[in-house]
């Protein structure tokens, strides 16, 4: 049992620093086009709330972004980048919960302002937020490094 846990705390640090280097680096990179695939998740009771489920396709619908470009496609996040008219997003979404707490525990250290649901996450300017808040629902979090 020790030996299994050693490669998942590995495994958890790497899916930490890669999603958080990716997702600062993407807020200041240029954007290439390219296009993303839906993917739904079902709603998640956190604390006594339940955090809304919501596919790629409906975030990307509520930011308002046209052209998508994937930054990460891998089997435990996908990571989307785009740049509005407004300004730029990141987007991520996970396969699991576990993944997604284990990004932003890591993600928290960096700062930020998060919109957070059931196994995604968009990261942008606080003012940007509000309007995909409305949509989509979730909760807003803001950090400090």
């Amino acid at each position: 049992m020790r030996e299994m846990k050693h490669p998942r705390i590995i495994a958890a640090s790497s899916l930490t620093v890669l999603g958080v280097g990716l997702a600062v680096f993407t807020i200041f990179a240029p954007t290439p086009s390219s296009t993303a695939t839906a993917h739904h998740h079902p709603a998640q009771l956190v604390a006594g709330k339940t955090l809304p489920g919501a596919g790629l396709d409906r975030i990307l619908a509520a930011i308002k972004c046209d052209r998508p470009s994937v930054q990460v496609d891998a089997s435990e996040l996908r990571q989307v980048s785009c740049q509005t008219g407004a300004g730029r997003y990141v987007v991520m979404t996970f396969t699991t919960r576990e993944n997604q707490d284990a990004w932003y525990e890591g993600a928290r250290a960096y700062g930020g302002t998060y919109l957070v649901g059931d196994r995604w996450t968009v990261v942008s300017d606080p003012k940007l937020l509000a309007e995909p808040h409305a949509q989509l629902g979730g909760r807003i979090e803001s950090h400090q490094h």
